[in-house]
C-alpha cells in the first residue's frame, strides 16, 4: 500500500506519525486499554520510563514511542510499539530497568516480537553504543 492508502486504513498512523503529542497517543482508548491489560501494575513504570521522549516514530511499519526516565538514559528506559491495524491495533511494550528488559506482548515468544521491539532491545543492551561511536566494522564507501 502507498502512504495515502495506509493512512486511510491506519488512523493512528495518520494522526500520530511525527506528532509531538505523545501523551495523547498513549491515552487513545484502544491503546490505553491494551497497555493497562498487558502491564497491570507495571504501567506507571512504563509511563515514568517514557517521560523524556521524542516524537512518535515509524519503525518497520509500527508506530514507536521510546524514551527514558528523567536523568536515567541508559538505566531506566521504555518503548511502546503499535501496529496500527483494524479493528484493533496490535501493541507491544518493553521496559529496561535495573539491567533487565521486560517485554509485554500477547505472544510471549521472542521470535514473534515486532522488529520495533527487537531493535530497541539491541540498542538498550548495547548501551546505545553504536549510535554514538562508529563500530569497528563500519566503513564508508567512495563513489565510483
Amino acid at each position: 500500500l502507498g502512504a495515502a492508502a495506509q493512512a486511510s486504513t491506519r488512523p493512528l498512523l495518520k494522526k500520530y506519525i511525527g506528532n509531538p503529542d505523545t501523551d495523547a497517543m498513549l491515552k487513545e482508548p484502544a491503546v490505553r486499554s491494551q497497555l493497562e491489560a498487558m502491564l497491570g501494575k507495571q504501567l506507571p513504570t512504563l509511563i515514568r520510563n517514557l517521560n523524556v521522549k521524542g516524537d512518535v516514530e515509524l519503525i518497520s511499519g509500527a508506530l514507536a514511542l521510546q524514551g527514558n526516565a528523567p536523568h536515567k538514559g541508559g538505566e531506566e528506559e521504555a518503548i511502546v510499539c503499535i501496529a496500527d491495524q483494524r479493528p484493533t491495533p496490535h501493541i507491544e511494550a518493553a521496559i529496561f530497568s535495573k539491567g533487565r528488559v521486560t517485554v509485554f506482548a500477547k505472544a510471549p515468544q521472542y521470535d514473534y516480537l515486532m522488529i520495533c521491539i527487537k531493535d530497541w532491545i539491541t540498542q538498550v543492551n548495547s548501551g546505545h553504543r553504536d549510535r554514538f561511536k562508529q563500530p569497528a566494522n563500519v566503513q564508508f564507501g567512495k563513489p565510483g
